[in-house]
Formats: structure tokens, sequence, C-alpha cells
């Protein structure tokens, strides 16, 4: 795959992960990480940084969200990081955006080596990789470090969640999954038309927003709707798109024309 052509996909997901509740789907359904069950949008920062080492200039964390969770305000800062391709330094590209994560953190905190309370935040790592050839990287730093069976607590360690979009879920299994991000691992999947509609007709209140908002997802949806000639897609897509968007805009997405789309908006 062309480099312009995995920038896209990235895109097309950071714009997607970007979108808060889109963002807690994941973690509560698809990760089921048991702390993060209580998250809500509101305890959710989106950081606006990236964390980008001399090494390592052409990557860069995609997506950093801090999030505030329990009485005692415990702050995590949860990095998705996006991969259309294998890349076996994964665990050691981790390593540095997490040191620098801690070190941009350490810094504007002050800490003081006397505070005997001291306290760093969690990061924890999340890669999501949508690529053709199934993933096969070190799953933690350990394994990737030579003599890691031996040196035991003494070296540095953690393990990444990964989701790998077209290996590690069929077709079946994520629509029964029935959730936000089951959704878009579908639409990622390249299913046809047909697929598509029972897909936003199972979650339609979220399906429809997430691909509201997302133009990418909308146009590979027109052009599959356009291959099989039928309109019947489109004023489907169009009709679900009503309440969100203006008739200039649907019209544009859908590619009927805006007096259809009034008159879908009178009935």
């Amino acid at each position: 795959m062309k480099k312009d052509m995995r920038n896209i996909h990235d895109k097309s997901y950071k714009d997607l992960f970007s979108n808060k509740e889109v963002f807690i789907d994941l973690l509560k359904e698809m990760m089921k990480a048991s702390w993060a069950k209580n998250i809500k949008p509101e305890d959710l920062i989106l950081v606006n940084k990236s964390y980008i080492t001399s090494d390592y200039e052409e990557k860069e964390s995609d997506i950093v969200y801090k999030a505030k969770i329990g009485e005692k305000e415990v702050i995590y800062y949860i990095l998705l990081e996006f991969q259309s391709s294998i890349d076996y330094r994964m665990p050691l590209r981790l390593l540095f955006y997490i040191s620098e994560i801690l070190r941009d953190d350490a810094k504007n905190a002050k800490h003081k080596a006397a505070d005997k309370d001291l306290k760093i935040p969690a990061v924890i790592p999340i890669v999501l990789y949508n690529g053709k050839k199934k993933w096969d990287v070190a799953p933690t730093l350990r394994d990737m470090t030579v003599g890691g069976d031996i040196f035991g607590d003494n070296i540095i360690d953690f393990r990444y969640s990964l989701f790998d979009v077209n290996n590690n879920y069929s077709k079946e299994e994520l629509i029964d999954n029935n959730n936000i991000t089951s959704a878009i691992f579908l639409l990622d999947q390249k299913i046809d038309a047909e697929e598509a509609k029972k897909i936003l007709d199972a979650n339609k209140e979220e399906v429809e927003r997430m691909v509201a908002n997302n133009a990418y997802m909308l146009k590979e949806m027109k052009e599959k709707a356009e291959q099989k000639g039928r309109e019947e897609e489109k004023i489907e897509i169009a009709k679900k798109l009503l309440d969100i968007l203006d008739d200039e805009t649907i019209s544009q997405k859908t590619g009927l024309e805006i007096e259809k789309i009034k008159e879908l908006r009178n009935k």
C-alpha cells in the first residue's frame, strides 16, 4: 500500500477515535479494561501533542488521551498508535513515546526529588493495526530484549494492547459484538454495501453519528453503492443523515440530487 493511502487510513481512524464516545467504546467493549468501566466522556482530555523523538522523526503518536478516574483523581495517559504496516520496532517506539510523555509531565508538574509522595501517571500503550498481514511483532519489550528471559525484574518491561483489525476478528464476531468499534472494524474489512447497511441498522444512533463525522467512510460507502448501481443504498444513507447534515452536504456525500433530498426530508 502506498504511503499516501496509509496516511488516509490512519487519518480516518484518528478522526474517529478523536471522538471521546468512540474511544471509550474501544476501551470498554473491545479492550474490556476493568479500569475503564467508569470512564465518562467528560473524564477524558484529548492531548494535542505529538511525541516525536530525534530517531523517529517520521513517526508520531497518533492520539494521546489524559483521563482522571476515581475519587483520588488518578491520571492515566492512554496512547493509541495507528499502524497500517508491520513495524518490528513497535515495543521500542512505544517505550520512547512513554518516556516523552512522562518527561513532559515531570517538566510541567515540576517534580521535586524531596517529595516522598511523588507519583507519576500511568501510560497505557495501545496499537490499532489494520494491515492485511497478521501482526507478529513482539508483544512485550522483554520479548525483544537480549537476555530478556534471564534478567527478570532487573530490566524494564511492559505489554501493549493490540487490535489486529483484519486478522483477529471475523465478520460474524464483529456483527455479534454489536458496538461502535466493531462497526468501524467491519467497514475497514471492505464489506459490501448490503453488509454496510446491516451494520448501520444494528447500531443506528451511534454508527450514523460515527459515519456522519467521517468523510472518508462516507466516500467509501458512496462508491460501493454506485458500483452496485443501487440508488436505494444512497437513499438509505441519506435518510440516516437528515437529522445531522444539511441538504447540500448530504447531496455531496451521497451523489443524490438536492430535489431528492428535499423530497425525503418532506416525507
